[in-house]
């Protein structure tokens, strides 16, 4: 009647939903982040916006020096004219077989050479004219007027929208099949302590051979909070999840010496309670909670405290706050 039991306390299991979480790297991208450059060399002849000033799609940014193209415009205009009078002309006489039609011919031909010459040079005193190809804010104007700007060399400003971010990360190849297009994550930005829900926009068929990485991309919701682009971002995307699962903690887990995991169960027999070694088998891990695959089911009772002083069918107390 005096015998001391270990005393320990339990935990009845239930099923719950369970969410599983791949944590990687990430960094904020956007669609429309842009640096301009010209397409006419020439002397940079006046800039219209400033830093940080919104612009709308198709508003003028600069123009350059075309270096005498509008002057050889309105004579090879004239030229034109001349050109395609002539042709005019000799087109109703021809249609009423009057002259040869060589003379024809030559109008004809002398009059699309012109044509195409004025399309031409208007399209290049088109180059000498910057304009915003999308809506946006000019995030830093970097030339000066008066420079001489070169293409694909003189960096003239900075455009960017931030309305069409999003977060670029790369996954390793084992999640092929847990992690594709659709799957909710969450995002994390430490540097601002803020977080967002989004899901996968995008994800990569390209396998990098050199990391042995795909890339996914996420959506940025809108929101209010201060993001930039290649902002360091963490990403938490749901690989695995499970309706019913059964959870509990990593130190509710014992190991044995043939390295099996068990939980002790609590049995009631004639009005005794012993303990009973059970044998599981365990899935994803989230940190606080690991799920069991096997060996348990809901409404068991186990073991939470007092593990280490218990072996397989000794009786005990338990005593729960």
């Amino acid at each position: 009647k005096n015998s001391k039991f270990p005393i320990v306390e339990t935990l009845v299991l239930k099923s719950e939903k369970f969410n599983h979480y791949v944590e990687l790297q990430g960094n904020v991208k956007s669609d429309k982040l842009l640096i301009i450059y010209p397409e006419f060399s020439g002397i940079l002849n006046k800039i219209y916006v400033s830093s940080g000033e919104k612009v709308i799609k198709g508003q003028l940014l600069a123009t350059i020096q075309d270096g005498g193209l509008k002057e050889q415009l309105s004579q090879l205009e004239i030229n034109y004219n001349l050109t395609k009078t002539t042709f005019e002309r000799q087109e109703r006489l021809w249609a009423q077989n009057i002259g040869s039609e060589i003379q024809f011919l030559q109008a004809k031909s002398m009059f699309e050479a012109q044509k195409n010459g004025v399309e031409q040079l208007k399209k290049q005193i088109e180059k000498t004219i910057i304009k915003a190809p999308f809506s946006g804010t000019i995030d830093n104007v970097i030339a000066k007027e008066g420079e001489v700007v070169y293409p694909g060399r003189s960096n003239i400003m900075l455009l960017l929208n931030m309305d069409s971010m999003y977060v670029e990360s790369n996954v390793p190849e084992k999640y092929l099949n847990s992690i594709y297009k659709g799957k909710d994550a969450k995002l994390e930005f430490p540097l601002i302590g803020k977080y967002l829900n989004t899901s996968i926009r995008q994800a990569g068929n390209f396998i990098n051979p050199n990391n042995r990485t795909y890339k996914i991309e996420l959506n940025i919701p809108k929101n209010n909070l201060n993001i930039k682009p290649n902002l360091n971002t963490k990403v938490r995307v749901n690989d695995y999840s499970s309706d019913n699962a059964i959870l509990i903690k990593e130190g509710f887990i014992s190991i044995d010496s043939n390295n099996e995991k068990y939980v002790y169960k609590i049995e009631r027999k004639e009005k005794k309670t012993y303990v009973s070694k059970t044998i599981i088998k365990i899935g994803e891990n989230d940190g606080n909670h690991i799920e069991v695959l096997s060996g348990l089911s809901e409404n068991d009772e186990i073991v939470s405290e007092g593990i280490r002083k218990l072996i397989d069918n000794s009786r005990v107390k338990i005593i729960n706050n």
